[in-house]
This record gives structure tokens, C-alpha cells and sequence, in this order.
């Protein structure tokens, strides 16, 4: 099945308020591990019956349609200032279990890897507002030092050493370590040059202003849920940590200028069509098109033709992943198909003759695509 209807899918992306949603229900219920069977079993059983997003890109939105995407990632933050707090004051009133307090971090933890995804596409929106919006959203998880990081991360996209691509080989848990340490050395690095160059003092770096959230977050945790409720918050910004590593991690494994010059006009990265998965993380997933213009907002990205797309939707992925070898084994051979494939067209497309190659080629791309 494939998901053709664009105005479908732009109701669809109000689906990206169902993790925090699930999150409450989940509690009330006591049934706190509905938000991480929703992200990990659910959402992939779904893709089989709802398909892959096809819907064109929403390039010239009316005024009205305009107005109603780009209030979604807002909508996103401001059902999380009611969640955050809410949090505290359950954490605070209920009496859990240990393997409660476990399923609920887990099922905050999925809450708090999207709002690095939300925050992501905020930071790169037009207005002033939405980026510090975002980052401000990224750094109630802890992760305050995005907006620099990511600075580096378009800089060095199709890179290997210094950059962000994985070297096939290369654990998830390597990688994730040796990255987060390295973001923070590129965000210092960047905030510094930033002071320099408009001569302010370090009062104005913006890297100690964001630190505050996370702290002052993280205090009132232990404050009124003490040391179960500080202890879930810390998790949340480990897990995030982690989630945005692992997500660079699938988005450009094994891709650089040198081993893989044929993704250059495909922005370097890994796409996944899933189209629920696209609803819930304002396409997160078309990432390599947002490399190549990174102006763009979510609703103006869509499925790439030819792309090269992960063998699993995010969540599936993010599990193999944590098997290595395994995941290196499935990753390669995927890789080496697609440019296998690319190579065939590109031979095909320039030997015009009589008996039809130009058309074979064709055929060949459009067959191709069905593995998006």
C-alpha cells in the first residue's frame, strides 16, 4: 500500500502529539509500557496495512494549510510544558513499582528522543521564536548544546574522520560515545568563535544559558519526586543523548565523499518512506533532502526517487543496531546492492541504441523505487 493524499497526510502529522499522549494514558491505565510497545511493535506491524508515504511534498501550502503545519511543532512544545510538570506531580503522588518506575522512564524516554527530532526542525525554522523555541525544547532533555552541534554536523555531513558518518565496523555504542563527546567540543569551539567575533563576554555564552534547563528541570524532580523522580530525569538525558547519536548513526552509516561519492546528490543519508513514522517525526526520516536544502521546512520534504532507504523503519533499525555485527552485515549489503543498481542506470541511461536501453533503464529505476 501506498499513501498518495497529501491532505491526509498533513492531518496526519498531528500524530506526532501521540507519544506524549500515550505517555499520560499509559500511567492512568497502568499500563506504562503502551508508549514503547506503540513505538517498537506497533508502528512497524502498521507500516505493513498503512505503506509508504508517496504524498508530494507541500511545497506552496495555501494560507490556512501554511498556518496549521507550522503550529504542530509548536502544539508539540506546548503539550509539553503541560506534560513535563505533570511528570513531577505523578511521579510525586503515585506509588510505583520498580519495574513501573522502569516502564515509565522507558515510555518518557521515547517522549524525550521525538522532542529532539521536534526541536530539530524548530531550529532550522524562518522565525527567531521557533528556533529558540526548539532549542530550548532540546535542552529540557538535557541536550542543550544542539543548536551548535548541528552547525558542525551539516558542515561535516559526508565525512568519515571528524565527520558524522560511521565507518561500517563501527559499533553504535562506540560511535555514540566518541560522538557526544566530540559534538561538545565542536559546540564549545563554536559558541567561543561566536563571542569573539561580536566581542561579548562569556555572561552571554548561550551554551551556560541552556545548561540552566536541565538543571533547574533536574532539580525539581528530586524536589518533589525525589530520588526515583531524579533518577527517571537522568535516565531521560542519557537516553536522549543516545537517541540523537543512534539517529545520526542509521541516517549516515557507512556514507562519505570518498567510498560513496554516488549519494552526494542524495545529501549523503540513509531515507525510510514509512509513512506513519514520517506523520510522527515531521519527516525526520526524507533527512538526506533536508542536507540539501536545509531552509526547508518538514512539510516540504518527501519521498526521494532512486534514494537509498534503510533495509527498516527507525525503530526496527535502532534494535538490529544493537547488535553490530548483525547490523554492519544487513547495512552492507544494502549499500553495496543500491550502488550496484546506480551504477547499472547510469551505464544504461548513456548507451542510446535501437534496441531499447534507454527505456530498460527506465524500467529498471521505477522497479528500483519499489524499495522505498
Amino acid at each position: 500500500m501506498k499513501m498518495k493524499n497529501r491532505a491526509v497526510k498533513n492531518v496526519g502529522y498531528l500524530l506526532v502529539l501521540a507519544p506524549q499522549i500515550l505517555l499520560v494514558i499509559g500511567a492512568y491505565t497502568g499500563f506504562f509500557w503502551l508508549s514503547v510497545l506503540f513505538f517498537f511493535v506497533v508502528l512497524p506491524v502498521l507500516r505493513k496495512f498503512v505503506g509508504n508515504d508517496l504524498s508530494e511534498p507541500n511545497r506552496k501550502p495555501s494560507k490556512a494549510v501554511g498556518v496549521f503545519l507550522r503550529a504542530i511543532p509548536r502544539a508539540y512544545v506546548i503539550l509539553w510544558a503541560v506534560v513535563l510538570p505533570w511528570c513531577v506531580w505523578f511521579l510525586a503522588t503515585h506509588t510505583m513499582s520498580l519495574m513501573d518506575c522502569i516502564s515509565f522512564a522507558l515510555a518518557l524516554w521515547i517522549v524525550s528522543s521525538l522532542n529532539t527530532a521536534i526541536g530539530h526542525e524548530l531550529i532550522h525554522a524562518r522565525s527567531s521564536f521557533d528556533r529558540r523555541l526548539g532549542a530550548v525544547l532540546i535542552a529540557s532533555v538535557g541536550y542543550f548544546h544542539f543548536p551548535e552541534e548541528h552547525l558542525s554536523h551539516h558542515a561535516r555531513t559526508g565525512h568519515y574522520y571528524g565527520g558524522d558518518a560511521a565507518v561500517p565496523g563501527t559499533s553504535i555504542y562506540a560511535y555514540a560515545a566518541s560522538r557526544y563527546i566530540r559534538s561538545l567540543g565542536y559546540a564549545w569551539e563554536y559558541e567561543i568563535f561566536r563571542l569573539k567575533r561580536t566581542k561579548k563576554s562569556w555572561i552571554a555564552n548561550r551554551l551556560f544559558r541552556r545548561a540552566v534547563v536541565p538543571v533547574l528541570i533536574g532539580t525539581i524532580f528530586a524536589i518533589y519526586a525525589g530520588k526515583v523522580g531524579l533518577a527517571i530525569y537522568l535516565f531521560q538525558v542519557f537516553g536522549a543523548a543516545f537517541s540523537v547519536q543512534a539517529i545520526t548513526y542509521l541516517q549516515h552509516w557507512g556514507l562519505s565523499e570518498k567510498e560513496t561519492p554516488e549519494l552526494g546528490d542524495f545529501g549523503f543519508s540513509w531515507e525510510d518512506g514509512c509513512w506513519m513514522q514520517a506523520c510522527i517525526t515531521l519527516n525526520h526520516a526524507f533527512h538526506g533532502q533536508h542536507h540539501l536544502v536545509i531552509s526547508r521546512p518538514y512539510y516540504e520534504l518527501g519521498a526521494v526517487k532512486g534514494g537509498l532507504a534503510l533495509p527498516a523503519s527507525y525503530p526496527v533499525m535502532f534494535v538490529v543496531a544493537l547488535v553490530p555485527p548483525f547490523f554492519t552485515r544487513i547495512m552492507k549489503c544494502r549499500l553495496d546492492t543500491w550502488i550496484r543498481d546506480f551504477e547499472i542506470r547510469e551505464t544504461l541511461e548513456h548507451q542510446s541504441d535501437c534496441i531499447g536501453t534507454t527505456m530498460l533503464a527506465k524500467a529498471l529505476k521505477a522497479g528500483h523505487l519499489t524499495h522505498l
